[in-house]
């Protein structure tokens, strides 16, 4: 009997050995950063502090110095005045669908801003000196002031539709691609006055398209939940594009000159392309809980856009005479702060 009770302890001890020794270990914390095959829906909620650079926003000539003569012509002369925009908040909302375990996601997204910026200039101290127009004053006493002020609509619209790939544990990489389409408008006017009369010169012009945009989001672990977070895309939209130059002033330049008819009105549509880049980069706070997964990213975003900003000026004549036009032209470039933050459900 003692030898039967001998031998059964020494078994269970046995097999309680060999349990815990085969009992399996807990993963390490870094083994599914990314909830790899967890099938979930994402909302993503963006805060933007942008502004917007374009060029040939010229209004003004600022003299430093006398002319060269007080008889014959000069050309610009002085420090340019250039209108310029404030920063401005903005948003973009979004929603997306992760399906596990085929990897790829489809996320919609809408970005919304508005954008202003006010630039006025005065006259020089020096009674030789002046602030002078670089469109047509048609006011005819020298400037008392000069002023610019900028408005501007952004909205984006997309559909994209991405392949999910985890190269290593700390990498997660998704190229994507899908829809595109945009309406974005400007108005900048810029006024002239003198001590009795003024001219205003509004320039607007829209944009509404569509097309395709690719592209590649990175999320790179680092340490203690933090992550290096950064895209890039780029896109080409076909659309409908307007503008329009119009100019009023309330001085009669001769006798029968009719101060409510524009003395510049000007339109031009047609259908046109634009190629869009779109960049940005940061560090995020990504952490997995029980029942979701949060992102927080905060970084420097970058979009550019091409063949929409243009101006148009013209010579000047007679009703029937040859109205000879120049144009200037820019790159918009919208850039600044992008913080959001996602959450897994």
């Amino acid at each position: 009997m003692k030898w039967i009770l001998s031998a059964a302890v020494c078994t269970s001890i046995a097999f309680g050995a060999y349990a815990k020794q085969k009992q399996p270990e807990p993963p390490p914390f870094d083994a599914d950063l990314f909830r790899r095959d967890e099938q979930v829906i994402s909302s993503h909620v963006e805060f933007l502090y942008w502004t917007l650079e374009e060029g040939a926003l010229d209004y003004a000539l600022k003299m430093k110095t006398p002319a060269w003569s007080t008889v014959s012509n000069s050309y610009a002369q002085g420090d340019f005045q250039t209108a310029s925009y404030n920063f401005d908040p903005g948003f973009r909302l979004g929603l997306s669908f992760f399906r596990a375990p085929r990897n790829w996601e489809v996320k919609w997204q809408y970005t919304r801003m508005t954008l202003h910026g006010h630039d006025n200039s005065g006259p020089p101290n020096a009674s030789n000196e002046y602030v002078t127009g670089t469109w047509p004053q048609i006011v005819p006493l020298p400037l008392t002031g000069a002023d610019s002020n900028l408005h501007f609509n952004y909205n984006v619209a997309e559909m994209l539709i991405a392949r999910v790939f985890n190269p290593n544990l700390h990498l997660r990489l998704r190229l994507s691609g899908g829809a595109i389409g945009t309406w974005m408008s400007q108005q900048w006017i810029v006024r002239y006055f003198d001590p009795t009369n003024s001219s205003r010169i509004n320039n607007k012009w829209n944009y509404a398209a569509g097309g395709l945009k690719v592209g590649t989001v990175i999320d790179w672990f680092w340490t203690s939940d933090f992550y290096i977070t950064a895209y890039g895309y780029t896109g080409v939209l076909m659309g409908n594009y307007h503008n329009h130059s119009k100019q009023t002033t309330t001085y009669a330049v001769n006798p029968g000159d009719n101060t409510s008819v524009p003395i510049r009105n000007a339109k031009l549509s047609n259908i046109r392309p634009s190629f869009t880049m779109q960049a940005a980069f940061g560090p995020s706070w990504q952490k997995n809980f029980t029942n979701t997964r949060i992102e927080v990213f905060a970084g420097y975003e970058v979009s550019l856009w091409t063949n929409l900003q243009e101006l148009y000026h013209s010579t000047a004549g007679g009703p029937s005479a040859t109205k000879e036009t120049w144009t200037t032209t820019s790159t918009l470039a919208l850039q600044g702060l992008t913080c959001r933050v996602s959450a897994d459900y």
